[in-house]
């Protein structure tokens, strides 16, 4: 599934809801009148009373009805604040109208608020169900969902804030904005700064987040851990050269890792694959930057930001010791790759050197019908090329004791904290179709990249081992567990 999202300007928050403008919120028992009508199915609203606990002290704050599980009924979201409860926080509830006979609890979940209940919003568009919240002063988030074979997902995620930043010694503070766009199906992410003031832009760049998990690893469907792309949005050169996506496009990028070593497998679609040229330039290749600048930040905002000196950011647009570069060239045939490149601005300390020879790389040809179609690259990178002792998703594992149930024994695993170890990453694809006339490429991109900018490079996040890129709910796993447990499992 791929759904197109439009990210909701959060001036707007307060005309949604202009029924509900009350200090107190509204009871569910005034608005079961309008669900009759909107949900097209009388009974339906009555079924409420019990499936939210606390019917009688629960007050709407949000309501957006549409069909956000695509049967092309009306479904049903509502956020609900607890008077019996207290406290900053609003359950959303998302209930799926099955067949016109019964509400089902889909999806539960408590969204926390800075000062009222109503700065929690929800909106539907498509099959997106919209939670809409203030989580400070400035600072706004959105988080989309969708239902699909019974897992409630997490689309995309928009954050927008805003800061003031102090000035010089006599100059007044600034106020910078900053906004952030993560796609967890299709892994595009934007980021932009701007003036906080007038909004003049700044710095702006679109570019794929690309998660990487332990290797065999089992990624549960809904979490999206592989880019493709077929668009022209990342064509950075030669897009007259390109007749279609059959010429040059990303069939697959993912990526995984162990202790020592970061692997990723790409295919790419090419209609004319060419390798083995004497000169470099004359050969289909694939080039690799990294940004070792990190912080468990999963957005890493610091990677791009240079300092914010005298109240005005200064961005990082000149390559560093932190910046790596590999390269690697097609050979003749499928097999071992053997022409690799690489380009560092300091020469290699000792660390990378051992690392270096640890690079690995295989190519084979993907075919169809018996015609060559594109190539895969399989690619082996040691975390010590990058100038890592260790991998640095460790630093982000924790580990946490479970109680074994009927057994005095202890069970030691390992669960994550929230923040991932995240890298500036870009991957360039450079097609040549006549190798007589290198100068004629055509590139593509896993970013807007500008040569010898780390603030535009995009992102790869090393997932720990209890984490991963995004958020699945299995509607049916309680069922399973219950199923299950009777069957004596």
């Amino acid at each position: 599934m791929r759904t197109q999202r439009i990210v909701w300007g959060f001036a707007s928050l307060v005309i949604l809801f202009p029924g509900i403008l009350l200090a107190q919120g509204m009871p569910l028992d005034s608005i079961l009148p309008r669900l009759d009508s909107e949900l097209r199915a009388p009974a339906l609203a009555e079924q409420l009373r019990t499936l939210i606990p606390n019917y009688d002290s629960a007050r709407v704050w949000g309501l957006a009805i549409g069909d956000f599980t695509n049967d092309s009924l009306p479904d049903l979201a509502l956020s609900l604040y607890d008077h019996g409860k207290g406290g900053n926080t609003v359950r959303v509830f998302l209930f799926e109208n099955k067949n016109n006979q019964k509400l089902l609890d889909l999806f539960e979940k408590e969204v926390s608020f800075v000062e009222s209940p109503i700065e929690v919003g929800l909106t539907i568009e498509g099959s997106v169900v919209t939670i809409i919240r203030r989580t400070g002063t400035a600072h706004w988030e959105q988080e989309g969902y969708s239902i699909e074979s019974g897992d409630v997902a997490l689309v995309d995620r928009f954050e927008t804030d805003e800061e003031n930043v102090a000035g010089g010694t006599v100059a007044k503070p600034r106020s910078l904005g900053h906004e952030v766009y993560r796609n967890y199906e299709t892994l595009r992410s934007r980021e932009s700064y701007f003036t906080g003031a007038t909004g003049d832009p700044l710095l702006a760049d679109t570019f794929v987040t690309l998660p990487a998990y332990g290797r065999f690893r089992e990624v549960y469907p809904g979490y999206g851990h592989i880019f493709s792309d077929t668009s022209r949005e990342f064509i950075l050169s030669g897009a007259g050269l390109r007749r279609d996506p059959t010429d040059l496009s990303i069939r697959s990028l993912q990526a995984a890792y162990n202790d020592d070593y970061l692997f990723l497998s790409i295919r790419v679609r090419d209609d004319y694959v060419v390798g083995g040229q004497a000169k470099l330039e004359a050969n289909d290749r694939v080039s690799l930057w990294f940004d070792t600048k990190y912080t468990g930040d999963r957005l890493n905002r610091d990677r791009r930001l240079l300092s914010m000196q005298g109240g005005f950011p200064t961005f990082r647009t000149k390559l560093d010791s932190l910046i790596s570069n590999i390269t690697f060239v097609l050979p003749a045939h499928p097999g071992k790759v053997t022409q690799i490149t690489y380009s560092t601005v300091n020469a290699l300390t000792s660390l990378q050197q051992d690392g270096l020879k640890g690079v690995m790389a295989l190519m084979s040809y993907d075919t169809g019908r018996g015609v060559v179609n594109g190539y895969r690259l399989t690619l082996r990178i040691p975390f010590a090329f990058l100038g890592f002792e260790t991998n640095p998703e460790h630093a982000y594992e924790t580990p946490v004791q479970f109680a074994v149930p009927d057994d005095s024994s202890i069970l030691t695993t390992s669960a994550s904290i929230t923040n991932a170890a995240t890298l500036g990453f870009t991957a360039i694809v450079y097609d040549i179709d006549d190798p007589s006339h290198p100068n004629e490429v055509t590139t593509e991109a896993t970013s807007k990249y500008e040569e010898g900018n780390p603030a535009s490079f995009g992102t790869l996040v090393l997932e720990p081992s209890a984490q991963y890129y995004g958020e699945v709910r299995s509607t049916y796993l309680d069922k399973l567990k219950t199923g299950m447990k009777i069957a004596g499992y």
